[in-house]
């Protein structure tokens, strides 16, 4: 007797490892992503501190609240960013045998 279960069980399995490993490459993605993101935001902070420093002293971000409020908005979005990437490297660390 011809059954076509076990054809379709086939392929049933090989969606379910192709969703698995598109799951991993995208996990993957996220995390260059998040890191990405940590970089760029510690550059921004970087140049800031030369705007801010003595050598370029631009008056604007210097004197006043503004230099002051964008440097701690740049920490708080490192700070968060960061703590995204760890959550996301938890999840990951959970789901790997």
């Amino acid at each position: 007797m011809y059954t076509d279960a076990a054809p379709d069980q086939a392929v049933a399995e090989f969606a379910e490892l192709d969703r698995i490993e598109r799951i991993g490459e995208t996990r993957g993605h996220l995390l260059a992503h998040i890191c990405a993101a940590v970089k760029a935001l510690q550059n921004a902070a970087r140049t800031l501190e030369q705007l801010r420093s003595n050598t370029i002293y631009d008056v604007e971000f210097v004197d006043g609240r503004d230099g002051h409020d964008v440097a701690t908005f740049l920490d708080d979005s490192i700070r968060n960013t960061r703590a995204a990437y760890a959550v996301v490297h938890t999840v990951i660390d959970q789901e790997t045998p």
